[in-house]
């Protein structure tokens, strides 16, 4: 049986003030300790792999990372990695939609790899605000108010 724990930061917190949440926490921490003795896993899914508790990621023998340009979610991944891979570590704010870094018990060597897109199509999408804004008339008036908030602005010097 595997957990899936989806945005798992939320709840797997590397740090928690509240007693209850860190009861829940201690629980999860115990499962990704000792689960594998009675057959039950956690998949730990987060965008911030830095706000994750350091025991539940120190039990995750592989993972898929996306990428990432937070400097504190990269030096964890690197941390995961042998030091002579920092040339793959540092492609990881450079990664494409659909590329990964495929690491850990399951792979030789970390891989960067390219995921096949979903056959079913997630609803949601980034907006493409370059198309959005040019399709939106502009008012004269609202460009020389802009340009003139440029213009207002002045730098000091220190």
């Amino acid at each position: 049986m595997t957990f899936v724990c989806d945005e798992a930061h939320l709840y797997l917190p590397a740090s928690v003030a509240d007693p209850a949440e860190q009861r829940a926490l201690e629980s999860f921490e115990r499962i990704a300790k000792e689960g594998r003795k009675h057959g039950i896993s956690l998949l730990v899914v987060s965008q911030r792999p830095s706000d994750v508790s350091r025991t539940v990621l120190s039990q995750c023998n592989n993972f898929v990372v996306l990428r990432l340009t937070n400097d504190q979610d990269q030096a964890v991944v690197k941390r995961l990695m042998p030091d002579s891979m920092d040339g793959i570590a540092a492609a990881l704010p450079l990664l494409d939609v659909g590329e990964a870094l495929l690491l850990g018990d399951a792979i030789i060597l970390p891989t960067r790899i390219r995921l096949d897109p979903p056959k079913v199509k997630p609803a949601s999408a980034t907006r493409n605000f370059w198309t959005e804004w040019n399709e939106t008339s502009v008012e004269d008036s609202d460009l020389v108010a802009a340009v003139e908030a440029m213009r207002a602005q002045t730098r000091t010097k220190a």
